[in-house]
């Protein structure tokens, strides 16, 4: 078994991290909170009671020491094939769960799967919280062995977020690996990934082939990293490296790794012989093969799209061979079909689609400076003002907050001045308008809106115009970028009384 992991902070979870080898390869352990020494090699304790234990695996094969600990085990995100060693009672199966009641007196038990040397797997990216495109993928992809998830799995790291897609994946019938991406470490770090998740650096090896995941949620990816992807690939004939942010950027648009870590990774794949390189990040697909090593990306998991359709990737393996399909997403998402609105006395009020279009309406070009500097979003809109929408339910007061919601489940927050602009604020932002129309496409056709936009005097909203009119501990001063404010897919728009 080479299954191997690093830990940036299981909050709660962890007392300590020790280090053994196995076949060559470093394999990290975690401890539990007590005295039972319980460890797992393949994967991560995400909970730990008296009598209860639950591990999410992140290999095909598992390693549980118990240590005189006696009650329920639970692990999930197995292989639907795992067979448990070291126990002789009964053993539930359901999808990717595997549940079994164990006495004091087993100190092991190991979840083994046979190898194949023919098998598919699929990768994906970029759901951000669509979690709806990314339940249809899913239950397409029974047939797989396993899933890679890019990363991004949500729209800005918040609990819900995190709670809903956790749910997502346990639904599925076949187990998911994933990597951090950008935005679910939005907050300031990986607790809420982790947590989880697991470790944002592990790795495993299938049927021969090795698998290292290694972290680019902060864009980087430093030689400690590549490092332990190095140690990870051992002898395996087939390697792949798994991480979030591409080192090429089909468009352009410098949506990759820092230029160093670039030059790093690049290097690493030719130097190493790397089969391939598996990315998101860029919500678009793209295939490069530079001197036998395959770049993917493939970000069209549910995030809105730069190129392309909505697809994941299915690989076939022949005696490590690799071969490749896109599967492009017959059904996208559709809006619900109205916006609710709630006041800051609780009125309630919910406006179809074609009664806001019925409203009397704004139309200017604009666009946005993304986290980068890059401007994207470019386009005419159309659409009533917000203030408009908020007067329908009472209006705001200064200090009060409104809360906008995406399908989702992203959330932006805006101050009163955002929406009843002043002079000095309007030749900053412009008016903020929710757009129902992008060049002449009508929502459901213009699959973006309903949409946030901020209709600037000079037809761009710059991160230094966000700044200036962002409240504090809202917009810009969450999240240093412009386009974060122009949220897509809005369902619902609430008035928050002030302190």
């Amino acid at each position: 078994m080479r299954t191997t992991g690093t830990n940036r902070g299981m909050t709660g979870l962890v007392i300590a991290v020790a280090a053994m080898v196995v076949a060559g390869v470093s394999l990290t352990t975690w401890y539990i909170l007590d005295d039972s020494e319980v460890r797992v090699d393949g994967g991560v304790i995400l909970k730990e009671g008296a009598d209860t234990l639950v591990v999410r695996c992140l290999s095909s094969e598992v390693r549980l020491s118990l240590e005189e600990f006696s009650g329920r085990v639970e692990f999930t995100n197995c292989f639907r094939d795992a067979q448990v060693q070291g126990y002789q009672g009964d053993v539930l199966r359901n999808g990717t769960r595997i549940s079994l009641t164990v006495s004091n007196d087993i100190e092991e038990l190991r979840l083994t799967v046979p190898e194949k040397q023919s098998f598919k797997f699929a990768v994906l990216g970029d759901s951000q919280g669509k979690n709806d495109v990314l339940e249809q993928m899913l239950d397409a992809l029974d047939d797989c062995e396993f899933v890679i998830h890019c990363g991004d799995l949500t729209p800005s790291a918040a609990e819900s977020e995190f709670m809903v897609v956790e749910r997502t994946l346990n639904a599925s019938t076949v187990p998911v690996f994933t990597t951090p991406g950008n935005h679910d470490a939005r907050l300031g770090g990986l607790d809420g990934y982790e947590s989880r998740f697991g470790p944002a650096n592990y790795a495993f090896t299938y049927s021969g082939i090795a698998f290292a995941f290694v972290d680019s949620s902060d864009q980087s990816i430093s030689e400690d990293e590549l490092e332990f992807a190095e140690k990870a690939f051992g002898d395996a004939q087939t390697k792949i490296l798994v991480t979030h942010v591409p080192s090429y950027d089909p468009f352009g648009s410098n949506h990759t790794l820092d230029t160093a870590s670039c030059d790093r990774v690049q290097s690493f794949a030719l130097d190493k012989g790397l089969e391939a390189v598996y990315t998101g990040h860029v919500h678009a697909y793209y295939m490069l093969q530079v001197e036998g090593t395959d770049f993917l990306i493939t970000g069209g998991a549910g995030g809105t799209l730069v190129d392309g359709v909505h697809h994941h990737m299915v690989v076939t393996v022949d005696e490590h061979n690799l071969s490749y399909e896109k599967v492009d997403l017959v059904t996208e998402w559709t809006p619900t079909g109205q916006v609710s609105l709630t006041g800051r006395a609780g009125q309630l009020l919910n406006l179809t689609f074609e009664e806001i279009t019925a409203m009397d309406t704004i139309t200017a070009h604009s666009s946005y400076e993304n986290l980068y500097g890059n401007i994207g979003g470019a386009g005419t809109y159309s659409g009533p003002p917000v203030a408009s929408l908020i007067d329908l339910i009472g209006g705001m007061e200064e200090g009060d907050i409104l809360r906008v919601t995406a399908s989702d489940g992203y959330v932006q927050e805006f101050g009163y001045l955002n929406v009843y602009a002043s002079t000095e604020w309007l030749a900053l932002q412009g008016t903020m308008i929710l757009a129902l129309e992008c060049e002449s496409e009508i929502v459901p056709d213009w699959a973006g809106g309903p949409r946030i936009a901020f209709l600037s005097p000079d037809g761009v909203y710059s991160n230094s115009d966000c700044e200036a009119t962002s409240y504090a501990g809202q917009g810009y001063h969450e999240y240093p970028s412009a386009g974060a404010r122009w949220v897509s897919y809005v369902t619902s728009m609430t008035v928050e009384v002030g302190p």
